[in-house]
């Protein structure tokens, strides 16, 4: 089976799907969703792409990223699935794949598009019977600890990075 090429446009928003490994529901686990979250900050932090928007579903994550102009979507998300994985299976004493082998992506073209795919992201966790709202779902943008950059992107004024939001409590 070939490999399929993912496309390597700087400043493009991308939504993007990554599915587990037979859909098993690994981010059930309340570590395992954290430690998700915790690698899309360090990576985004080391490889300096915009983080829009995401989901930590049970058994996949939504993304929408902006990569930078130094790395492309398909190191991004080689990082992250492969970040991933490196760390959980090493909590767990074990090895193997986690993830499915491919990703899905699709270009954000307009700001019709992203606003749907921002609502489709944040509205997910809902339709999956996870919460009542969006924001009080833990493993999501509107409801999550970890800030996007949406703002600073829709503004001009993005620089890579945003900050994780304080703890509550």
């Amino acid at each position: 089976m070939g490999t399929r090429n993912h496309p390597a446009l700087p400043n493009q928003p991308y939504f993007v799907t990554a599915a587990t490994r037979d859909r098993l529901p690994i981010f059930r686990n309340r570590q395992a969703a954290e430690l998700m979250l915790t690698e899309l900050v360090r990576l985004r932090d080391e490889l300096g792409f915009a983080l829009l928007a995401y989901a930590v579903m049970p058994d996949h994550i939504h993304l929408i990223i902006v990569p930078s102009t130094t790395e492309g979507l398909s190191r991004i998300m080689q990082s992250v699935k492969g970040g991933f994985a490196r760390l959980w299976n090493k909590e767990l004493g074990c090895q193997g794949s986690i993830w499915q082998p491919r990703y899905y992506e699709s270009a954000v073209r307009t700001e019709a598009q992203l606003t749907r795919w921002l609502d489709y992201t944040n509205r997910n966790p809902i339709q999956a019977g996870l919460a009542a709202s969006p924001e009080e779902y833990p493993y999501c943008s509107s409801g999550g600890r970890l800030e996007t950059d949406i703002e600073a992107y829709l503004s001009g004024s993005w620089t890579g990075r945003a900050e994780a939001r304080p703890s509550e409590g």
